[in-house]
């Protein structure tokens, strides 16, 4: 099904509009648009928002109608929107640079008093229309939203499953460019990494991309907020609660200010996803590979053996691992927790299957196994 799409050049002096269904499709009609004299393999398709590349279809297909994209040849150079006017702005506009900047000032000193003076604003909110849930009963909740978005809990649904679907595409990024990856010998570490994606992207399916995470209506055990839609921030990542108590806490679902202010609470992973959970699967795949590798269940060193899926699904995506917190409370250095090396043997691996079943998603308490093991790939 072709889905409406927004496309500009380098030169952002047009955009056009693109129906399209697949990423090829998208890139030639685009060149054909723009007269660009030069073959649709030399061109480059980019997000106009953030300079996200879109180089599948599968990304593609995650992206909302309207999606606005930059189309590059082969030897022009990025630059995202914010950068673009930016920059813009600056060779004409010094009074509003100056402007920019004591803004920035702001936000970067004493954060703690600055959002105590956001949050009375927040609290002088219109209480009485926290409850409500259509777009009919609180149109200006939805500003700016998709006009597919008909409730607000759908709405919140859909940012945490943006939020999933980009730590996915992060993991997925980070392995394909590997030296594990890039530099495989006849494609045999490669079928192991594609194969840990496909089955981690089924986890993901699974849950529905646990969209239940940011939305009221959902049992309390699944959503992160109370039955109002109350946030309260978890405190930095090794820490149990937060220190900033009654202080913290918003509810994105009461106006229209408050859910964009929401967008800067963080989901904290405690066992970092960059520094930490995608180094620890790229040594366990590579032990699998090499044939080297420690059964995380008998206990046992073996040469034939498995990852252990689910539990690096647990730490990227799952609150066994996330936490939400405040902007203040979000510590962007190094956290002193690390992932571990989860594989199993050939012999566990039967078992479990016996015990389980065929290779799927299990309830909690049981545990994916993903359906390749070193003597069942060809390299």
């Amino acid at each position: 099904m072709k889905k409406g799409y927004k496309v500009t050049d380098v030169r952002r002096e047009k955009k056009i509009g693109i129906a399209a269904e697949s990423l090829q499709e998208l890139i030639e009609k685009s060149c054909k648009k723009f007269g660009f004299n030069v073959s649709c393999a030399e061109c480059r398709l980019y997000v106009a928002e953030d300079g996200t590349l879109v180089d599948d279809d599968e990304y593609l297909k995650t992206l909302p109608p309207q999606t606005l994209f930059i189309l590059l040849q082969k030897s022009e150079k990025m630059v995202t929107d914010f950068d673009y006017y930016y920059n813009m702005i600056r060779s004409t506009k010094k009074d509003y640079i100056d402007t920019g900047r004591a803004a920035k000032e702001f936000l970067d000193t004493n954060l703690r008093d600055k959002f105590k003076l956001f949050q009375r604003y927040i609290n002088a909110a219109d209480n009485a229309k926290t409850l409500l849930s259509e777009r009919s009963q609180d149109p200006d909740w939805f500003a700016g939203l998709e006009p597919s978005e008909k409730t607000k809990e759908q709405s919140m649904s859909k940012r945490i499953k943006e939020r999933m679907r980009g730590y996915y595409y992060k993991t997925k990024t980070a392995l394909q460019s590997s030296e594990l990856y890039v530099h495989s010998k006849n494609g045999g570490s490669k079928k192991y990494i594609d194969q840990f994606l496909v089955d981690l992207r089924k986890l993901l399916e699974g849950s529905k991309y646990n969209e239940g995470y940011f939305n009221r209506k959902y049992e309390k055990e699944q959503r992160m907020c109370d039955e109002t839609g109350l946030f309260e921030c978890g405190g930095l990542w090794n820490n149990n609660r937060c220190v900033y108590e009654n202080e913290h806490i918003i509810n994105p679902y009461r106006s229209r200010e408050e859910r964009i202010l929401f967008q800067t609470w963080n989901l904290d992973h405690r066992i970092e996803l960059s520094r930490s959970i995608i180094p620890t699967i790229l040594q366990a795949l590579n032990n699998i590979y090499i044939g080297k590798l420690y059964c995380t269940d008998c206990r046992s060193n073996t040469n034939y053996g498995n990852i252990e899926t689910e539990r690096y699904y647990l730490q990227i995506f799952t609150r066994e691992n996330l936490k939400l917190v405040h902007i203040v409370c979000h510590y962007k250095g190094k956290h002193d927790a690390a992932s571990d090396l989860y594989t199993i043997c050939q012999k566990c691996l039967v078992k479990n299957r016996t015990k389980f079943g065929p290779n799927i998603a299990r309830p909690h308490g049981g545990r994916l196994i993903s359906s390749y093991t070193r003597s069942s790939l060809s390299w």
